[in-house]
């Protein structure tokens, strides 16, 4: 059976603007709050569907009415959403507390994300012809079960390591893609001592070396670097957007590109071209308020092609 399966997070995201955070034990009082679907796996699921993926989300929400409105609102999208359990423990949410300056504090409770488990996925749906998409948020063990499994069926897997965590050697090896933004592959670099001088171009040809992979760097507003295994490296820019982008408006960014790249790979489609889809979508994506209810269209993407320039070769 050909599926992209995500293997991922779900929660619910609370937003509230504030003017100060505190420094002592008084509350810091908000006018209002605004809720938005979230959650790694689910985000990344949909912006996958959004581009044509036949899409299946696994993971745990909770017995509770607001795991029952993330899976309904992810099925109504076309995400399948069979894989979906449900946990004694409540539906994993995240608090975001913004300033005046737009400084966020994020409190994240994973709940019922904390019972997910590989078996969840059965061999089945692990073929040749699927990927296996997976974030750092659910319990790491699952995660390096599954890509053990996959790896033996033949599946590709594409890994978003956020957050970033060190990931045993032999695993690796064992991804087709990885998914790092700057700062997580600095962390990466400083960790394992690379001799990378900081540059995002030299990092991903470290780790595409070392686990015979395909690293994708993303940058922000300075778009993002991909490197081969076998050592070809692009360079692609991002969208041009608005000046006036507030923390809540790039909330999904990296989830849109992580779930387009995912869905165009997944597609056949080439290494370059889906990094220029996967650009447009992050940018489009910071056009809205919260994750989920930013993410682009197919046809969003493809109006933008043309005013888009490609990816082209980068030195290495």
């Amino acid at each position: 059976m050909r599926m992209l399966i995500v293997f991922g997070s779900l929660c619910t995201d609370f937003f509230m603007n504030i003017e100060k955070h505190p420094t002592d034990k008084n509350p810091a009082s908000a006018d209002m709050y605004k809720m938005h679907p979230g959650g790694r796996g689910g985000n990344q699921a949909l912006a996958a569907t959004r581009i044509g993926a036949k899409t299946a989300i696994v993971g745990m929400i909770g017995d509770d009415p607001m795991g029952t409105r993330l899976s309904d609102k992810l099925r109504s999208e076309g995400v399948l959403t069979s894989g979906l359990g449900r946990s004694d423990k409540p539906t994993g949410c995240n608090c975001i507390a913004i300033d005046a300056d737009d400084n966020p504090r994020i409190y994240q409770a994973m709940g019922a994300n904390q019972d997910a488990t590989a078996e969840q996925i059965p061999d089945e749906i692990l073929t040749e012809s699927s990927m296996l998409v997976l974030q750092m948020e659910l319990p790491e063990e699952e995660n390096y079960k599954l890509m053990q499994r996959a790896k033996e069926n033949g599946a590709k897997v594409l890994l978003n390591l956020a957050p970033m965590k060190m990931i045993p050697r032999k695993f690796l090896g064992m991804i087709d893609y990885l998914v790092v933004n700057q700062l997580e592959a600095k962390q990466i670099a400083m960790a394992t001592e690379m001799d990378s001088k900081n540059n995002a171009v030299m990092i991903a040809k470290g780790l595409a070396q070392e686990g015979n992979l395909t690293c994708i760097v993303t940058l922000g507003a300075k778009g993002s670097v991909a490197v081969t295994a076998e050592g070809q490296s692009w360079g692609m820019s991002a969208l041009k957007i608005g000046d006036n982008i507030k923390e809540e408006n790039i909330w999904g960014a990296s989830d849109a590109y992580c779930g387009t790249l995912a869905s165009c790979l997944y597609q056949d489609m080439p290494l370059k071209d889906a990094l220029k889809r996967a650009s447009i979508a992050a940018s489009l994506s910071c056009g809205g308020a919260g994750a989920q209810p930013s993410f682009a269209f197919l046809d969003d993407i493809e109006q933008q092609l043309a005013d888009m320039p490609d990816a082209e070769p980068t030195q290495v």
